[in-house]
């Protein structure tokens, strides 16, 4: 008989699984195929993503990658994914340990498997779903998307992967889905800590930069929130840090295609900073974990694109990554959901 589990899974969007041109292609095919991300039809899309997309981009990411893979071998989101699930998985420990006896401590009995998932690369969602029903029963089930601020291209996608998975199946747990966590109080608190930090080691420069990832605008026009989500967030931020609305600025980045998309685009902006010989620092708070977007667009193009154009002091502020601060605002977003069950 399987013993009787809770489980919290975090899920994040994925990376290719090593460094090489077929595996990047693989990522791009099964990210770029998603209608949540890109909805148009398969007829006109298709052609544009296996004709020229993941013949000519895959291998100009790969040098993109190489700049900023992990010396562990697995790209840096993969890496700092896994070590955030074990991280939340000995904190749970520790607290279920005062609530068992020695054989059930010795025997690793606990209550709580936590476990981590990618929408686009492995472990996929589904199989990591299905190993968990084969070892265990189970009871109940949260998932934790690790963006901040929703969008139906990222949330939803995850969302809709889960009710993929049990779409056919005979079982099905009690399921919590968090939506998102951009005004959480305790996420909020350590990107003004890392900001701070960050200004107590390098002088504070003259403008607070808030980079998000960019949305084509006819997502939002059609109800999705991430951008007023994305405001919130760096309202909070700013209140926080005492900041004046001259003091930082909100700008969006990796735009890609022909479509409008949210404005002002972070690359734009960094031109015209340096050019009036503004300082920067620049944060990504849509970001739990760096990736490509913050360690290579941000911290290497976008450093570059800043110091050609005259700039001189760019200072990048990395992301919450593995820090045990964020275990403790994970542990507090799962917390409502092992006590009320």
């Amino acid at each position: 008989m399987k013993e009787h589990k809770k489980v919290i899974l975090l899920v994040n969007l994925g990376s290719p699984n090593e460094l090489s041109v077929p595996a990047i292609r693989l990522f791009l095919a099964k990210f770029l195929s998603d209608r949540r991300v890109v909805n148009l039809p398969k007829i006109l899309w298709y052609p544009i993503l296996y004709g020229i997309i993941l013949r000519f981009r895959a291998p100009k990411l790969l040098k993109s990658y190489s700049k900023i893979w992990h010396k562990s071998g697995i790209s840096p989101l993969i890496y700092s994914t896994k070590i955030q699930s074990d991280k939340l998985s000995e904190r749970i420990q520790r607290t279920e340990i005062h609530d068992m006896d020695s054989s059930q401590v010795r025997n690793n009995k606990w209550a709580i498997i936590v476990s981590y998932a990618f929408c686009y690369s492995n472990p996929e969602i589904k199989d990591v779903l299905l190993d968990l029903h084969t070892k265990y029963a189970i009871s109940d089930l949260q998932i934790i998307p690790l963006y901040p601020q929703f969008s139906s291209t990222t949330t939803s996608a995850v969302f809709d992967q889960v009710a993929s998975f049990y779409r056919d199946k005979y079982y099905l747990p009690n399921i919590q889905f968090i939506r998102g966590f951009h005004d959480h109080e305790g996420y909020i608190n350590l990107i003004v800590e890392k900001i701070q930090a960050s200004w107590a080691k390098n002088g504070r420069s003259d403008k607070l930069v808030l980079s998000f990832h960019s949305l084509p605008v006819n997502i939002i026009t059609k109800g999705d929130l991430y951008y007023d989500e994305c405001l919130n967030t760096s309202k909070l931020i700013a209140k926080k840090l005492n900041l004046a609305e001259g003091d930082y600025l909100v700008t969006f980045q990796s735009k890609f295609g022909r479509q409008k998309w949210l404005t002002p685009a972070t690359n734009l902006e960094l031109i015209n900073l340096a050019k009036a010989g503004t300082s920067v620092d620049i944060i990504c708070p849509g970001f739990v974990s760096d990736c490509l977007e913050t360690l290579e667009e941000i911290n290497v193009t976008n450093r570059k694109l800043y110091i050609d154009n005259g700039g001189s002091e760019y200072n990048y502020i990395d992301c919450l990554n593995a820090d045990d601060e964020l275990i403790t605002v994970l542990a507090s977003i799962m917390k409502t959901f092992t006590s009320e069950h």
